[in-house]
């Protein structure tokens, strides 16, 4: 709750920074006719890197769709009940949006719409050392392997940003945005696969699945900061 609360604040903390640029931009209230028209270009988020298409149809209403995609693969070990363990983290987000976006100035605008959500993490790794207990020595293979996996409570995501907007060149056919949102993706759901002396942690008996759940139950939020960078078709 606390993490939510804070994207909330920096989300409305930015809006009045864009807010307070406003007096600058509102005597340019139009944008010209040869501005209106089909565009399609690529953008960097923190949601991955993608390309979209949008159509400027007039001075407040632009409609935008795209995909976006990243995936991120680390290896590294770590201890756990004096036992070491070898994990390769396969880190996957992204997906499909369409989004409206309301212009109350001809470059500052807020963005509504939803993203079909590809966001899946996943965790996977082994024992490398013994367990030693006493005079017992169990091998590292019969301790077993583990596969965590993560995936949004939503399929179809909500999203909610800000932004601004600039036309540039000659004939004003490039176009770049600056955005900030947030997607709520509802509380996580956890998998979790193990095998020799960890099998009891995959047990639903045991219920370590729920337990963890509940352990990211706030993490419903995901934060958006979004460059996207376009040029007019026709």
């Amino acid at each position: 709750m606390k993490k939510v609360k804070t994207l909330g604040l920096l989300f409305l903390f930015l809006c009045v920074i864009f807010n307070s640029n406003a007096q600058e931009l509102i005597p340019d209230r139009t944008i010209h006719p040869q501005n209106v028209g089909l565009y399609t270009g690529g953008h960097a988020s923190t949601n991955g890197l993608g390309v979209n298409v949008g159509y400027v149809v007039n001075k407040r209403f632009t409609f935008r769709t795209g995909f976006e995609t990243m995936k991120l693969n680390s290896n590294f070990d770590f201890d756990e009940n004096d036992i070491s363990y070898n994990a390769d983290l396969h880190y996957k987000t992204g997906g499909i949006f369409l989004l409206a976006d309301y212009y109350y100035t001809s470059r500052l605008y807020v963005t509504l719409g939803g993203l079909v959500n590809s966001f899946k993490p996943n965790m996977e790794g082994y024992a490398i050392s013994d367990l030693e207990y006493g005079d017992i020595v169990i091998p590292a293979e019969e301790v077993g392997t583990f596969n965590f996996g993560v995936e949004s409570g939503l399929k179809y995501s909500p999203y909610a940003g800000a932004g601004i907007r600039h036309f540039i060149g000659k004939n004003e056919k490039l176009v770049y945005s600056f955005e900030v949102g947030m997607y709520y993706m509802g509380a996580p759901k956890l998998k979790i696969e193990t095998t020799g002396l960890l099998l009891p942690t995959s047990d639903p008996a045991h219920g370590q699945a729920e337990y963890l759940e509940n352990q990211f139950d706030a993490y419903k939020i995901y934060p958006v900061l979004k460059f996207n960078l376009a040029f007019k078709i026709f």
